[in-house]
């Protein structure tokens, strides 16, 4: 689901070094002369590099001088938005994305809150650099920053389905599960066959309710009993309840397992703190009751070999 920006771009370079003229915002009055003359200097540089250089990168030649073309272009007509776009395209497809952001939020300033709306070219482009920021962020382990780019990238690409997915992941693992819900709830409506994402939106809301380290327990238990590893299990069990003495199925989990190994009393015990939580439960009243039985089954026994002992 998580595609890498850095061949998006390239792909975008490739596609787009076809073409000579380079996407600019519509206006009906026309740029000066020498600011028109500038964008088409550096958009024609700019063309060139993508089909000159096997990889881009912004030290190259051509593309210095198709940013200083752009800058040009900026002083000439200062109060016009076809400069500032020209220079953060040039900034994304060169790969340097630190500037091509910077830029990409001034085109935004200036143009107002739909400007990207109007501009599907420079929405994929703000998206690819925000990505390969935020992904840079989050292998320096800086969370919160890559957060920040992963956020404004939803703000400004609502439909940036990748964006909701690292904004969720991250504020799960520096856990803030109520933060993370929202956005995968949006994945899994951009996206209702994701089942991934069906399951993060799950766990968010489960930490949410019963807390980050109590679930983390549970759900190890959880697999732990799913491949036979009953002791680890109970363990995780007996800590999730520590962790969150509410959390109903860490008790009545614990009870199934002490329950299968004949445990009867302790099963008792733990179910009966699982329907004080939830007291209609019937599953709990059940096991709870045959726990009992059981007991009374095991001391009656006991008493009746000493009875025969005596």
């Amino acid at each position: 689901m998580i595609r890498s920006t850095r061949t998006f771009l390239a792909a975008l370079a490739c596609s787009f070094a076809a073409f000579a003229t380079f996407a600019q915002p519509q206006s009906t009055t026309p740029l000066p002369e020498g600011a028109a003359a500038a964008l088409a200097e550096g958009g024609a540089l700019m063309a060139e590099a993508l089909s000159t250089y096997p990889a881009q990168y912004p030290d190259r030649p051509l593309w210095q001088q198709a940013f200083e073309a752009g800058q040009r272009a900026i002083s000439l007509a200062p109060d016009r938005l076809e400069g500032v776009r020209f220079l953060a395209e040039a900034y994304s497809r060169s790969n340097w994305y630190g500037p091509a952001w910077e830029q990409w939020l001034e085109y935004r300033r200036r143009g107002g809150p739909d400007v990207f709306e109007n501009d599907p070219a420079a929405r994929e482009l703000l998206a690819a650099v925000g990505h390969e920021l935020g992904y840079g962020a989050y292998t320096r382990q800086e969370f919160d920053l890559a957060l920040d780019y992963f956020l404004s990238i939803v703000d400004l690409v609502p439909d940036d389905i990748n964006a909701h997915v690292w904004s969720g992941r991250i504020l799960i693992e520096t856990e803030r599960p109520d933060g993370a819900v929202p956005y995968w709830r949006r994945v899994t409506e951009l996206d209702p066959d994701d089942d991934r994402a069906a399951y993060f939106l799950g766990l968010a809301q489960e930490q949410a309710r019963w807390g980050t380290r109590a679930v983390n327990s549970f759900r190890e238990g959880v697999a732990y009993y799913e491949s036979d590893r009953r002791g680890e299990a109970e363990e995780r069990f007996a800590r999730a309840a520590v962790l969150n003495p509410g959390y109903v199925a860490a008790w009545a989990w614990h009870g199934r397992v002490a329950f299968e190994r004949s445990s009867y009393a302790e099963a008792a015990r733990l179910y009966e703190r699982a329907l004080g939580l939830d007291p209609g439960n019937e599953n709990y009243t059940y096991f709870r009751r045959e726990a009992l039985r059981r007991v009374g089954q095991t001391d009656a026994a006991r008493t009746g070999e000493e009875a025969d002992g005596d």
